[in-house]
C-alpha cells in the first residue's frame, strides 16, 4: 500500500503537469479559463500556479485588453530562467546547442566523428563544447534543467545502453547515459536521433497546433517518431516507429536490421549510391548535381528513389493516420524540390475522401532538428515531472 505522504505527491506532480501543459497548450491563459480546462478546484489552482511562479517555470501578466474593471492576470511559460542542453551524437559528426524552455538555440557548437569508432575518444572530443554550454548558462544566471542526448538506436532507454546500432560501430552496450552523468554532473536524458527529432517537432515545432505526427529522419539511415494525441508511441519493445525498417523491395538487400528490403537499405544516402552505378567513391552531392545535368543513370536512379518515397509515405499515411508527416535529415534537403510531386502521387493513393488533408512538410529545425529535439527530451520530462524537475517536491 502506497503510503499517504507518496501518494499526495503522486497527485500533485499529475495536477501540475496538468497545468503545466494547459499553460503551455493555451498561453496566455487565465486561472479561470485554467479551472475550467483542468477540472481542479480554484483553491488547488491557486496554489500550483503558485508553486510554479516560485519555481521560475511560469509568470504572470496584466492583460492588455478585456471589460472595465480589474484587469485579468494571465498565465505564460517563463522562459528566461531555465536552460537546456541537447547533444546529437551522430554516425559522422556531433552537435551541442543550448536552449530556452521555448527551443530558441542560444548557442551551438558541432565538429566531424567521421572515422571515429570509439565511443570514449567521442565523448572526450564533445565534452569541452559541453562546458562551454554549461557555463554559459551560469555566467547569464540561468539554471541547467539538464542534459538531452539524441544518438542513433535501438536503445534501452530505461538503462541509457544503446543496444546494437546499425552502421555505427563501437557503440555497443555502451551506457551512454551514466558515462555522460559522471562526466556532466546533471540529469541525462537520451534517446534515438528519430524519435528526438519527433519530440522537437511535439513541443516546439508543428505539435503546438497538431496531435498527430509522424517525422522522418532520412540521412545514413531512415529512422521515425510516431505521435498521436500528444504521446510518443514506444510499442512492446521500444521499436515502434522504425518505419526505416519496413519492407518495400520483396527478397531486397539484406539490412542491418536482420530483415530483407527495407526502405533504409534504397532510400538512405548509401542506398541511393549502392543503386547509382556511377555512385562509388561518390557523395551524395555528386549524385545530385548528376541528376541536373540529366545523367541517365542517376536519372533513373532518382526515379526509383521517389517511387519507392512514394510507397513509403502512402503505407505511413495508411497505417497511421496523422495529421501531418513531418521530414528531415541530411538527405531531405535534396528531395525537397520534388515534394511537390511526391505529394501529388501521394495524395492520388490514398482514400478519396481524406486527400486534400494529406500534409507532408519539412522539419521546423533544418540540420539542428536533432540536436534541439535532445534538449526536448528535458522538456518532456519537465512537462510530465514538473515537481521533480524543478525541486519543488
Amino acid at each position: 500500500m502506497r503510503s499517504k505522504p507518496g501518494y499526495l505527491t503522486q497527485v500533485k506532480q499529475s495536477n501540475m503537469s496538468a497545468v503545466l501543459k494547459s499553460i503551455w497548450e493555451f498561453e496566455p491563459i487565465s486561472r479561470v479559463e485554467l479551472v475550467e480546462r483542468t477540472d481542479l478546484t480554484s483553491g488547488t489552482l491557486t496554489n500550483l500556479t503558485q508553486d510554479m511562479i516560485r519555481g521560475g517555470i511560469i509568470r504572470e501578466s496584466e492583460s492588455s485588453h478585456g471589460s472595465v474593471g480589474r484587469k485579468r492576470m494571465l498565465l505564460r511559460l517563463d522562459t528566461e530562467n531555465y536552460r537546456i542542453i541537447g547533444i546529437d551524437i551522430g554516425r559522422n559528426a556531433f552537435e551541442v546547442v543550448l536552449t530556452d524552455l521555448a527551443g530558441r538555440v542560444i548557442a551551438a557548437s558541432e565538429g566531424s566523428t567521421a572515422g571515429m569508432d570509439n565511443p570514449d575518444s567521442i565523448l572526450d572530443l564533445i565534452t569541452p563544447s559541453v562546458q562551454k554550454m554549461k557555463a554559459l548558462s551560469s555566467d547569464s544566471g540561468n539554471k541547467l534543467l539538464g542534459i538531452g542526448v539524441s544518438i542513433p538506436g535501438p536503445m534501452d532507454m530505461q538503462q541509457g545502453i544503446l543496444l546494437d546500432p546499425p552502421n555505427f560501430p563501437g557503440w555497443e552496450q555502451y551506457p551512454v547515459r551514466a558515462e555522460l552523468e559522471k562526466r556532466m554532473e546533471a540529469t541525462v536524458l537520451i534517446n534515438d536521433d528519430a524519435r528526438s527529432s519527433a519530440f522537437a517537432e511535439r513541443w516546439f515545432g508543428l505539435g503546438r497546433t497538431t496531435s498527430h505526427l509522424v517525422h522522418i529522419t532520412m540521412g545514413i539511415g531512415i529512422g521515425g517518431g510516431v505521435v498521436m494525441n500528444g504521446e510518443m508511441l514506444y510499442g512492446a519493445n521500444g521499436l515502434y516507429g522504425q518505419i526505416g525498417h519496413i519492407t518495400v523491395v520483396h527478397n531486397g538487400e539484406p539490412c542491418a536490421c536482420g530483415n530483407l528490403g527495407c526502405w533504409e537499405t534504397v532510400g538512405s544516402i548509401p542506398g541511393i549510391m549502392r543503386n547509382w552505378t556511377d555512385g562509388h567513391g561518390k557523395t551524395i552531392m555528386n549524385f545530385f548535381e548528376a541528376v541536373q545535368r540529366n545523367d541517365r543513370e542517376a536519372a533513373r536512379t532518382l526515379e526509383y528513389t521517389l517511387s519507392i518515397l512514394t510507397d513509403a509515405l502512402t503505407n505511413l499515411f495508411n497505417v497511421y493516420d496523422p495529421d501531418v508527416i513531418v521530414m528531415g535529415g541530411k538527405l531531405y534537403p535534396y528531395l525537397s524540390r520534388y515534394m511537390p510531386e511526391i505529394r501529388k502521387r501521394v495524395q492520388s493513393r490514398v482514400y478519396p475522401f481524406v486527400r486534400e488533408r494529406v500534409r507532408i512538410e519539412a522539419s521546423t529545425f533544418g540540420t539542428s532538428q536533432s540536436a534541439v529535439g535532445a534538449a526536448a527530451l528535458i522538456f518532456d520530462r519537465l512537462m510530465r515531472e514538473p515537481l521533480d524537475m524543478i525541486g519543488l517536491s
